[in-house]
């Protein structure tokens, strides 16, 4: 597993992407689109990465596409939960060399 950057080590859309999936995968209960904007906002303090309207569009376009490979349930009223454990380790293969 990689670290992921936060704060001032934000510097490319990449780093903002990892970022904004590790948030939305280390949820421990549900969650909506303000939650995950919210804590990464937050994860983000001193990068230079303070679009509010790119980070929600980043963050929602996130979820929809974790909803649509079935790795999060829709529970209701924009709220979502984990369809899968992190880290998921269900599709790892060991081989031996």
């Amino acid at each position: 597993m990689c670290k992921i950057k936060e704060g001032i080590a934000v510097k490319t859309t990449g780093d903002l992407q990892n970022l904004v999936t590790s948030v939305i995968l280390r949820q421990t209960s549900t969650f909506s689109v303000e939650d995950i904007c919210e804590a990464t906002r937050k994860k983000l303090s001193g990068s230079s990465y303070d679009n509010e309207s790119d980070i929600k569009k980043r963050c929602a376009e996130t979820i929809s596409t974790l909803y649509l490979i079935d790795c999060l349930r829709n529970v209701g009223n924009g709220r979502y939960s984990l369809a899968i454990s992190f880290p998921s380790v269900n599709n790892l293969r060991v081989t031996k060399t």
